[in-house]
C-alpha cells in the first residue's frame, strides 16, 4: 500500500497551458481531495471557465464563486478556498469526463470537448425536468448528478 504523502504540492499535474481535464478525471477520489484542500489558483479556475467559452460571468455564477473575489486573487496569483476550489474541480472532471468518452468512442481528433460542454450545460434537458446542467453546478451533488447523466449519453441510457 502506497503511503500517504503530505507534499505541498496538489497530486494532479498541472501542465503548462493549464489543468489537465483527462488527469482530473483520472485521478483518484484522494488526489482530487489532495487539491481540494491545496486549492485551484484563481487564474486556473478563470481559465477553465475561459475554455468553456460560456462567460466568464455566467461561469462564476453557475459555480456561485464572487467575481470579486476570483479576480482579486487572481491579479495577487492566490488560491481559491477548498470550498470554491472544489467546484472548480468538479467542473474540470466535467469535462475530463467528456475527454474520456469521446477516446473510448472512437477518433476524437477535431472534437472540442469544451465547446461541446458548454453548449450541452446550457441546454434544458428533460432527465432534468427541463432544468439546465449549468443550473446545477453549484453544488458537489448537482455536479455528480450531472456526471450521472453525460455517462449515460455514453451508454445509450439516457435520450
Amino acid at each position: 500500500m502506497p503511503q500517504a504523502t503530505h507534499s505541498t504540492e496538489p497530486a494532479i499535474p498541472v501542465k503548462r497551458r493549464g489543468l489537465s481535464y483527462l488527469a482530473v478525471f483520472h485521478a483518484s477520489p484522494l488526489e482530487r481531495i489532495d487539491m481540494v484542500r491545496h486549492g485551484i489558483r484563481a487564474v486556473e479556475a478563470k481559465r477553465i471557465l475561459a475554455d468553456l467559452a460560456i462567460g466568464q460571468g455566467a461561469g462564476l455564477k453557475a459555480l456561485n464563486l464572487s467575481p470579486a473575489t476570483v479576480n482579486k486573487k487572481a491579479k495577487q496569483d492566490q488560491t481559491l478556498s477548498p470550498e470554491d476550489s472544489e467546484r472548480v474541480i468538479g467542473m474540470a472532471r466535467l469535462v475530463g469526463q467528456l475527454e474520456a468518452m469521446v477516446q473510448e468512442s472512437g477518433d476524437p481528433k477535431g472534437f472540442d470537448s469544451t465547446v461541446w460542454m458548454a453548449r450541452w450545460l446550457n441546454d434544458p434537458l428533460p432527465a432534468l425536468g427541463g432544468a439546465r446542467p449549468i443550473d446545477l453546478m453549484d453544488t458537489m451533488e448537482g455536479q455528480a448528478l450531472v456526471s450521472t447523466l453525460l455517462a449515460q449519453l455514453q451508454s445509450g441510457a439516457y435520450a
